[in-house]
């Protein structure tokens, strides 16, 4: 046969089946044979013939009617075949693409064909929960740890003002005679004086010195 060659958009005025490329490229398909990528196809475009005819069942659910005899005429296959392809897309037997429902003896079945692209989409949402939840435990921890920073922090401030306070009201006195704790060491007016000074300018550190033997 002598084909004729196509110049500029003589190829428009044809229709076309469309394929879903990722059907062909993607590894979660490679399971599907060459026969049932184009029956899915035409089961596909015959979905949207369905939706402008308005057959919707009550829950929304877009349905077709295609019998295995008409998948005999237009792929030019027997029917045994044409068997083999649909168990090959349909959701018990094969890739889950296509679900077949019977509705008694002397009715048509009727199919539903199913969202290929829909997979992509839970993997999508479970992706972004997982991101979601990370971010979560990240801002939990980093709560937790500023809520421990602070709490540390005020219990070190507490318990320097308390002892601060409780140090503070103490009385560094000296008998007339210069006698100290011990009662064995005599100290003159000066030395007095000058010693109540330096005890009370180190005071704070007094304080500081067992919070830190502590941490």
């Amino acid at each position: 046969m002598d084909f004729e060659y196509f110049y500029n958009r003589e190829a428009e005025r044809f229709n076309f089946l469309k394929v879903p490329e990722i059907l062909v490229d993607r590894e979660e398909f490679r399971g599907l044979s060459a026969e049932a990528i184009i029956l899915y196809s035409i089961l596909l475009k015959q979905t949207g013939m369905s939706f402008k005819n308005n057959w919707i069942d009550k829950e929304g659910r877009v349905f077709i009617y295609f019998t295995v005899e008409e998948i005999m005429k237009r792929r030019n296959i027997s029917k045994p075949t044409a068997i083999k392809t649909l168990d090959e897309l349909d959701v018990k037997k094969g890739m889950g693409l296509i679900e077949r429902v019977r509705l008694g003896l002397g009715k048509p079945n009727i199919i539903y064909v199913k969202d290929f692209m829909s997979i992509f989409q839970v993997k999508e949402n479970d992706l972004q929960k997982s991101k979601n939840l990370t971010s979560e435990v990240k801002d939990f921890n980093l709560r937790s740890k500023e809520n421990e920073l602070q709490e540390v922090k005020n219990l070190d401030s507490n318990y320097i003002e308390n002892n601060k306070s409780k140090y503070s009201k103490r009385e560094y006195s000296f008998g007339e005679n210069g006698l100290g704790t011990f009662q064995n060491v005599f100290l003159a007016a000066e030395d007095i004086s000058d010693l109540q000074i330096i005890m009370n300018s180190q005071l704070e550190n007094y304080i500081r010195l067992p919070a830190k033997l502590e941490s």
